[in-house]
């Protein structure tokens, strides 16, 4: 009930943009949003361990948001800081492992932070991902949609975190423009497609 009215001029944005065929609709601005500096899946970080090589090395930041790390297994990183998660590991390496460990977190690379919205979009292509971006925020950036889209059949595809296995959902934009449905929060190199209306 409290989210609505924060996302009422996105919302409206769509409406205009859909529900007129002659004029180009309004670019309607989503709230900024600061962007994380937790990690995230994909982020590959560098460890490592103050006298002990056999811990050094680079891990990388899995689907579920652990990294699975050598004698403590897996470490939800998730959010986190580079500097938190040392701290993590070396809680955990000292119960049992080791006396007074010393670990180093950079961060190597970070993994895809964009999102794509192809289709009846006004300006389709790439958008920085932001800590909380919504389909309806990320519509309204890429300029609303164009009059030939179909907002009830947006397609979502979606990494599963399984090699190179992607799912994709249908989502009735027209649905949460009018309260009907929740808005979908976004993640990193999801791929937003808005279809043509079939004629």
């Amino acid at each position: 009930m409290s989210a609505r009215p924060r996302s009422r001029l996105s919302w409206l944005g769509l409406v205009l943009a859909f529900g007129t065929a002659c004029d180009r609709p309004a670019r309607v601005e989503a709230p900024i949003i600061a962007p994380s500096a937790g990690l995230r899946p994909g982020d590959e970080l560098d460890i490592r361990v103050f006298d002990e090589d056999r811990f050094n090395g680079t891990y990388a930041v899995a689907e579920d948001g652990t990294i699975d790390f050598p004698m403590v297994g897996g470490v939800a990183v998730t959010g986190l800081t580079k500097d938190e998660v040392a701290r993590q590991i070396e809680t955990r390496l000292a119960d049992g492992y080791l006396n007074h460990p010393h670990v180093v977190v950079q961060i190597k690379e970070r993994g895809n932070r964009e999102i794509s919205i192809l289709g009846q979009v006004n300006e389709a292509g790439s958008l920085g991902w932001r800590d909380g971006l919504t389909l309806v925020q990320a519509v309204s950036l890429a300029g609303g949609l164009t009059p030939f889209a179909a907002p009830a059949r947006v397609k979502l595809t979606r990494r599963t975190g399984r090699g190179d296995e992607t799912v994709t959902f249908e989502i009735s934009l027209s649905a949460i423009v009018d309260g009907r449905a929740e808005d979908l929060v976004l993640r990193p190199g999801d791929i937003v497609f808005v279809p043509e209306t079939r004629m």
